[in-house]
């Protein structure tokens, strides 16, 4: 089969892998559709978490075409999304106190597309700890969304937002645009995002938000004192000054929930984030969000179709993650794995 694979030489390729066959508990997955994540762009500069010679993708969907020894509950022909940092202990502090998402068992030592072959490939062999049916309402398509919306739906979930606060969302990259739809749903009043690229900002303008500005523009607003009350900030940019932006832009008193990962740590004021009683916030992928975004797509809560702007065949996987590095055309980049 074909497989983007981070080879040791720490670029992606395109490989032939041999067709894996399903063990005890797994089932093969004839993967359809593969998001690129920004972090598989990063991955071959972080060799301690993304292991060379493991096939990439952690955001995909497709249908079970065969089942292995043990496999109850799983046939062939459902069609599944995967949460690639499912297959946990149960045994850990973390997993028996129901927080999965901590177990280092699912997400340093099993996590799909990372540490063990991941979906951007024709054929995936998984454990059914990793699997959760698609309803007939989600296509596979919109199910390669999944794991990006849990995200969102974590970071809204376990921050402070509450119905009728303004929330200023930095950064209107593809979970920028997710927290900016999930906040809507969860009531806020206001919602302010600030990003460079005036496509992104025109997509978010479509998605809801009552006013989208340049950094440029909101350093501006700040300096008059007309955006420094906003009750909440949603970092999801990644960049090294963003915290500083929003300690700038929060009212006292409110919350900075952190998002996006900063390649470097941010430098920040200290003295202002305790005299001003901010909240800065870390949370980490998803639990229960995963299975509660799948119900999102079934529901039509979500656009995820205005967030799709390439669909990509295997073949062309270079195009499209060079594609992915062009904010100003590009959102979301899918690869299509063998959807016909």
């Amino acid at each position: 089969m074909k497989a983007v694979v981070l080879t040791s030489r720490r670029r992606h390729e395109l490989c032939d892998m041999p067709d894996p066959e399903p063990g005890h508990d797994e089932v093969l997955v004839r993967s359809h559709y593969c998001g690129i994540c920004g972090s598989d762009l990063h991955g071959p500069e972080i060799e301690d978490l993304f292991r060379s010679d493991v096939i990439s993708g952690h955001e995909f969907a497709g249908e079970i075409v065969a089942v292995g020894q043990g496999v109850r509950d799983w046939a062939v022909g459902q069609r599944v999304t995967a949460n690639p940092n499912g297959n946990v202990c149960h045994r850990c502090r973390y997993c028996r106190d129901g927080r999965y998402n901590l177990c280092t068992v699912g997400t340093w030592d099993n996590p799909l597309g990372v540490a063990r072959h991941g979906g951007m490939a024709e054929y995936v062999a998984l454990h059914t700890s990793y699997l959760h049916e698609l309803p007939d309402s989600v296509d596979t398509r919109r199910g390669a969304w999944t794991e990006p919306l849990a995200v969102a739906l974590r970071a809204v979930r376990t921050s402070p937002v509450r119905i009728g606060d303004s929330v200023a969302v930095l950064g209107g990259g593809p979970v920028g645009q997710l927290v900016l739809q999930v906040l809507r749903r969860a009531g806020a009043a206001r919602v302010v995002v600030i990003e460079p690229s005036p496509f992104r900002r025109e997509v978010a303008t479509r998605l809801g938000a009552d006013e989208t500005l340049t950094p440029d523009e909101a350093t501006d607003r700040m300096s008059t004192g007309e955006l420094t009350e906003v009750d909440h900030v949603m970092e999801c940019s990644g960049h090294v000054n963003a915290v500083q932006t929003g300690l700038d832009m929060v009212a006292a008193g409110g919350s900075i929930r952190l998002v996006g990962m900063a390649p470097e740590p941010p430098s920040f004021d200290s003295v202002r984030a305790i005299t001003k009683e901010v909240r800065i916030l870390g949370g980490f992928i998803y639990v229960e969000e995963f299975a509660q975004a799948i119900d999102l797509l079934a529901a039509g809560a979500v656009d995820v179709d205005a967030l799709t702007t390439t669909v990509t065949p295997l073949e062309e996987f270079s195009q499209a993650f060079a594609a992915l590095r062009e904010p100003e055309t590009t959102m979301k980049v899918l690869i299509d794995t063998g959807s016909g």
